[in-house]
């Protein structure tokens, strides 16, 4: 960038300041190509797109190429593996971050993107003294806000330490840094100490654009695919010293210069209003925080004895005495844990990502048994009877679904289903087995022999409309589901046919059932809880609450405990609402979606949070 260019683009006033900066620029100027939201299947659109301009980039002048997050549609492996191969034929050097897409679809719990690219989602990427510091944003494993995880923000102080004399840290994750983002404040707070200034993101499929996120600059890429802005392209990026041309180049067509900015307290920047700031935890009255972890949690605990048991991002199974504030022991089991812990016969189940299914002994912690599986677990289980006659019922990773005896890890049955994972817990009637996948279909088998008995569809092609994580509920002898696809569904449970669909209202993967399943709760997501009656060969609604959640699609279960309806939102929000329809209460725990609320044999209610924090709810009097 010439000085002439400097003042065309930004005037009088950041001459003065990029005089005193070109001298300790790291290089003449650093050309990066942005790719973001790019959205390969084989053989879409996007796959024709993606190989158009990375022949462009190859023959251009840029010096990097940085991709920022939803490479893919689902995260599967088979596109993973293909996006990867096209990006590797760039003959610049690159670097990528995952983004929703490939977190919260994950049929391999994302350990297929970390094999692949070669990094879990953190990657320090140097170039022409700038330091690019990529990090993933979440949502994992199941739809939500997005979030950046507890040991990924320290992850990013620990590399902004090591930034050579002179170096400029840049920010790269797929989301923006502002209310879609739960834990906002906290990750523009640790930039801003850091010293890192900007942050690249997309998300929005939206011409380029500038944010102020907290006084963090934000730049925006645009989607490959032309979509609403009817052509397709990519950014690029000329960084020199501590100033940033942004522009964008439309396949085929040359780069359209958008705005130029600097780095540091840009007044362009400090024009934009940043969102406002979350609304302040007010929880005194009605929960209790129990536990800060130093990781991230998205399983709900387990109970035994007086202890609890949840598990980490970072891999670690926890026993916890919440009576002395104390940790017992703890497993380190190698990748993320999203399945919630089991405490069963002074046994700990865990299914984990990276060593298949594991027991401990619930006091000790010492390892009882193990059942390898080719994949990742990520689905919640179910266990049945007692003693001898425990069962165990969980998906075995990607398209299995399995018994297994509690005592000695016994596969009493498996059942081959085909692909994708099996990720809410199942629903046990009698002798029938229920359960929703990823591949588009509910099921239910024989569980004493796994015999498939029926299968259903919602008809839809797309797979994210899927009930792979819902909870059936069973009730009167039949099937009542809320899956993505936003009907409230009833089917006959002995033949999975359909009794009714209601459309009527947003219903997705959050439900429960009364005690005497006389009602089917369903939590919407425009933040209320709708009571159905089970009875009726038509949908009829009891009665319908406002909770004041608002917009919400977070999928954590509704749990019924002494009369009372438990729900929970993608911010940090608990409600209760009594079974006759009134609205008890509804307090802010936090500021991270809700995973699970579980009702402990003392009555009381423990929630954990994606933030790392556990809360107990006291029995209501």
């Amino acid at each position: 960038m010439k000085h002439s260019g400097i003042l065309r683009g930004l005037g009088l006033w950041w001459l003065l300041l990029s005089v005193a900066t070109v001298a300790a620029a790291p290089c003449d100027t650093l050309r990066v190509a942005f790719l973001t939201d790019i959205h390969v299947t084989p053989g879409n659109a996007q796959d024709s797109l993606l190989r158009i301009a990375i022949d462009e980039i190859n023959a251009s002048t840029c010096d990097i190429v940085l991709f920022g997050g939803d490479l893919t549609n689902l995260g599967s492996d088979t596109e993973l593996e293909h996006v990867h191969a096209l990006i590797s034929r760039l003959r610049k050097p690159w670097c990528a971050v995952p983004g929703n897409h490939e977190t919260t679809w994950s049929e391999s719990a994302c350990t297929t993107f970390a094999r692949i690219f070669g990094h879990d989602g953190r990657i320090a990427f140097r170039a022409g003294g700038y330091l690019f510091l990529g990090y993933a944003s979440g949502p994992f494993m199941k739809m939500a806000m997005g979030a950046v995880r507890t040991e990924d923000l320290a992850w990013l102080a620990e590399e902004a330490a090591k930034a050579r004399p002179g170096e400029r840290i840049v920010s790269l994750c797929h989301y923006p840094l502002n209310g879609d983002l739960t834990n906002r404040s906290e990750v523009t707070a640790t930039l801003r100490r850091l010293g890192i200034p900007l942050t690249l993101f997309g998300h929005y499929h939206r011409a380029p654009s500038l944010f102020n996120f907290d006084s963090v600059a934000g730049i925006q890429g645009r989607a490959l695919s032309g979509g609403k802005q009817g052509t397709a392209g990519y950014m690029l990026l000329d960084f020199r010293g501590d100033s940033v041309r942004v522009s964008e180049k439309v396949l085929g067509s040359a780069p359209r210069v958008c705005f130029t900015i600097g780095m540091h307290d840009d007044p362009q920047v400090a024009a934009i209003a940043s969102d406002p700031m979350p609304e302040t935890p007010d929880y005194a009255d009605h929960a209790q925080l129990m536990l800060q972890d130093s990781a991230t949690i998205y399983t709900g605990v387990a109970f035994h004895d007086g202890m609890i048991y949840y598990g980490t991002t970072q891999g670690v199974l926890r026993a916890f005495d919440p009576r002395r504030g104390r940790e017992v022991w703890q497993q380190r089991l190698g990748g993320a844990l999203y399945t919630t812990p089991l405490a069963v016969e002074g046994i700990v189940i865990a299914g984990t990502t990276t060593r298949g299914l594991c027991a401990f002994d619930a006091r000790t912690g010492r390892a009882r048994w193990r059942i390898d599986t080719p994949t990742p677990i990520v689905g919640q289980g179910l266990v049945a009877g007692r003693g001898r006659d425990a069962a165990l019922y969980i998906g075995l990773g990607n398209g299995t679904m399995a018994k297994i005896a509690v005592r000695d890890g016994r596969i009493l049955w498996r059942y081959d289903y085909g692909r994708r994972q099996s990720q809410g817990q199942p629903a046990l009637a009698g002798d029938c087995l229920v359960f929703g996948a990823w591949n588009g279909r509910l099921y239910c088998l024989d569980a004493s022999t796994g015999a498939l008995r029926w299968t259903w569809t919602n008809g839809s092609k797309s797979l994210f409309l899927a009930p792979g994580n819902i909870v059936p509920r069973i009730a009167r002898g039949r099937v009542f589901i809320d899956a993505p696809d936003r009907a409230v569904t009833c089917l006959d449970l002995a033949s999975g046919r359909v009794v009714w669909r209601c459309r009527d209202y947003k219903a997705r993967e959050s439900s429960g059932l009364s005690a005497d399943g006389s009602r089917f709760y369903v939590k919407t997501m425009d933040g209320e809880l709708l009571a159905v009656d089970t009875s009726q060969n038509s949908f009829r609604e009891v009665w319908i609450t406002p909770v004041g959640f608002g917009y919400d699609y977070t999928a954590c279960p509704v749990t019924v405990s002494g009369g009372i309806a438990y729900l929970a939102d993608r911010s940090g929000r608990i409600a209760a609402v009594r079974e006759d329809g009134t609205l008890l209460w509804c307090a802010k725990c936090c500021q991270s979606a809700a995973n699970f609320i579980v009702a402990a044999p003392d009555g009381s209610l423990w929630t954990t949070f994606a933030e790392g924090k556990i809360f107990r709810i006291p029995p209501e009097r």
